[in-house]
């Protein structure tokens, strides 16, 4: 991928992520990522073709994140949750959280067919991740517990963007306990 392509991706991937994606003008990304309108252009023939492109880099960057920080551990079952909860954690205090793009793309783009696509691609994965974690526990339907733990994830996201207190995961964490009964 060029450089410039690269600027711009990532200059409209900050933009996206702290004011969303509607208050963001492609004139803005262009001034921000210093490139041309025609440099722009070539490379994303629309804003919903950059979003896009956004969303699957961000993907991509969530899932090796995670997969990385699932694979240094050993631990398994409810302690390999933990950390997959903990990864989250991480996240909301990095000086860069301002929420979850895939909820603010739903959020902002509802009809749109191939980007809510991407977004549920993305939470998809998510949720087969909680449940490959949970299968290592001796827990009766980790497909449902696993939907339920990531609609709580999801909460928490928008929990600790409304209210930076630290304390969606500690909660969320007591929550899943108590479900999975542990």
């Amino acid at each position: 991928m060029s450089k410039k392509k690269l600027d711009i991706l990532k200059t409209a991937s900050e933009l996206f992520n702290e004011h969303g994606y509607v208050s963001v003008g492609v004139d803005r990304i262009i001034r921000e990522s210093s490139v041309s309108k025609m440099t722009f252009y070539k490379y994303f023939p629309s804003k919903n073709n950059l979003i896009q492109e956004c969303l699957i880099n961000r993907d991509e960057l969530i899932r090796n994140s995670i997969t990385q920080t699932l694979s240094l551990s050993k631990k398994k079952g409810i302690e390999k949750l933990e950390i997959f909860l903990k990864w989250y954690e991480s996240w909301f205090n990095q000086k860069d959280f301002f929420g979850c793009m895939f909820i603010k793309a739903t959020d902002e783009f509802m009809h749109d067919v191939k980007l809510n696509s991407i977004i549920i691609n993305h939470k998809m994965w998510i949720t087969n991740t909680i449940k490959n974690i949970l299968k290592e526990c001796p827990i009766e339907n980790p497909e449902l517990m696993a939907d339920q733990i990531r609609i709580i994830l999801d909460g928490a996201i928008i929990n600790e963007t409304t209210f930076r207190d630290g304390k969606s995961i500690v909660n969320s964490w007591l929550i899943i306990k108590t479900m999975l009964k542990i």
